[in-house]
């Protein structure tokens, strides 16, 4: 019997994370939820799991912003399983900063959650990647490269991100592959208040002429999981909108 798959996802309760999860754990691996305030919707999701599959996932909350909070978290997904195939980094902070009132902690709380914490979840999981010959999965932006307006401090931690993702493969390489994702439109954020004008310009601005839904990230996750010769990747799930 072939040993079972374990992945961990950062930010998995919710959105596109909880897509990512479902679509693993339809495949067979067991998941590791983690989660910061998002309780009773990663408790929903391990209870449908567990229905599905017995001891098919466990929750894990941490605060991303609280060393102790994260540490805490490493420790106990240490002591909840042998090993681990996949590290997904899908926990991301995203709010506008406009240069005239942009401040430092706004920087750090962004880089903090977009490329920091990814990169010493690297750091700390090491071993159990390597012992599997596991992968690493980072969730950038597909605008980054361009840039967006009143977004710059976000688009700077994303970049960091990707820049992360191509020297942590040389790194890491043979054992750890690390690869990233660059979704596009896929799901509108929470607190936006664009016009439905404005968001159709936005969607015109696609090659395909519509948004895309989040099992397209979910499965270029698993794409980027199988595919065992591909590392140091951005791969771009936007509709095209990159390349207009």
């Amino acid at each position: 019997m072939d040993k079972e798959k374990v992945v961990l996802i950062t930010g998995g309760s919710k959105r596109i994370g909880a897509n990512i999860a479902r679509y693993f754990h339809k495949m067979g691996f067991k998941v590791i939820l983690h989660f910061n305030s998002s309780m009773e919707e990663a408790e929903s999701l391990k209870n449908d799991f567990l229905s599905k599959r017995k001891d098919s996932c466990i929750t894990v909350q941490a605060d991303f912003s609280d060393e102790i909070s994260i540490n805490k978290a490493i420790k106990e997904i240490v002591n909840s399983t042998e090993a681990l195939d996949v590290l997904i980094n899908n926990a991301s902070g995203f709010f506008s900063t406009p240069i005239e009132t942009a401040t430092k902690e706004q920087w750090s709380s962004l880089l903090d959650t977009n490329a920091t914490i990814p990169l010493f979840l690297v750091q700390a999981f090491k071993p159990m990647l390597e012992s599997s010959n596991g992968c690493v999965i980072n969730i950038s932006d597909s605008e980054v490269s361009s840039g967006i307006p009143q977004y710059s401090l976000y688009c700077a931690a994303k970049a960091a991100l990707e820049s992360l993702t191509k020297s942590l493969a040389k790194e890491l390489a043979p054992k750890i592959r690390v690869n990233a994702i660059a979704p596009g439109i896929i799901l509108w954020p929470e607190e936006d208040h664009a016009d439905k004008e404005i968001r159709e310009q936005i969607i015109n601005k696609t090659i395909l002429g519509r948004i895309g839904h989040p099992e397209d990230i979910a499965a270029a996750a698993y794409l980027l999981y199988k595919s065992t010769y591909m590392t140091g990747q951005v791969l771009k799930v936007d509709g095209g909108r990159s390349s207009l």
